[in-house]
């Protein structure tokens, strides 16, 4: 097989990923960019406006054609959430030797979407498929509601009880909001014995193609499974499944572009 035609969809990916971030650029930019033969270049460039993946405007820039948007719509109409989710979830509950839940925020509540437990688990009864949590005693609920905008944080810091539940529990809506900033700042969430006495449980986010958060995935167990170093272990394998299930719904991290051709990676 030739390899002309992977090495033209390879650039083609690059480019149309260099403009979505960037947004309209003309033909120098990207040659000074990517550093690729002209003529090359300006002959994929055509091919991928003839095939609506880019637009030439009237300034002689390239922006994304509509075609991107398409096929992407159509990828996640025929996607649903479980089959993404269940496989990582399984490896993680299977890695970890821990119950493995999916969440959501319906009604003003944090609910389980799914439930993973593995031969290695032990099993519970405290939790079930269409369980409702509060969102402030939760770690699920803690996630699902940092990486929310201001403005949709003030609306639910209106709904919110604030119920106390153990000595840990957070009542205080400032404090509540401080530990909403630490857990998007630090990228996880914690139950520390908050909605009840025995019970810890870590969560991390989902991101989508529109870098919202909608789904959220935790590892549940008691404070001495958590405890000292455990907790980054347990943490290290949350953060492969979010990742690779955030991949799954179409998410990719910002890429940041260099002078050097072609080379960019990736901002953490």
């Amino acid at each position: 097989m030739s390899r002309t035609g992977c090495t033209s969809l390879i650039r083609a990916e690059k480019i149309l990923t260099y403009i979505a971030y960037i947004g309209a650029v003309g033909f120098m930019e990207l040659l000074r960019e990517f550093q690729y033969p002209k003529s090359s270049l300006l002959n994929l460039l055509n091919t991928m406006v003839e095939c609506g993946f880019l637009v030439k405007n009237s300034k002689g820039q390239y922006t994304l054609g509509i075609k991107n948007y398409e096929l992407g719509c159509q990828a996640l109409h025929r996607k649903n959430i479980f089959e993404v989710t269940k496989r990582p979830m399984q490896a993680l509950s299977a890695q970890s030797g821990l119950i493995c839940h999916l969440g959501t925020i319906e009604n003003g509540y944090a609910i389980y979407l799914d439930k993973v437990e593995t031969p290695g688990t032990a099993p519970t009864r405290k939790s079930w498929i269409g369980k409702k949590l509060e969102l402030h005693v939760t770690a699920l609920g803690k996630a699902l509601l940092a990486w929310k905008s201001k403005e949709e944080i003030d609306y639910f810091m209106g709904t919110l009880a604030l119920a106390k539940y153990t000595e840990n529990t957070i009542t205080d809506k400032k404090a509540f909001i401080s530990e909403l900033q630490k857990t998007r700042s630090r990228g996880w969430a914690i139950d520390n014995e908050e909605s009840a006495y025995g019970a810890v449980c870590l969560s991390m986010p989902i991101f989508d193609l529109y870098h919202r958060v909608n789904y959220v995935i935790s590892l549940s167990g008691n404070p001495f499974i958590f405890s000292g170093k455990k907790k980054e272990h347990y943490l290290s394998l949350l953060k492969q499944c979010s990742e690779q299930i955030s991949e799954g719904l179409g998410f990719k991290k910002q890429p940041r572009f260099s002078n050097k051709g072609s080379v960019y990676d990736y901002k953490v």
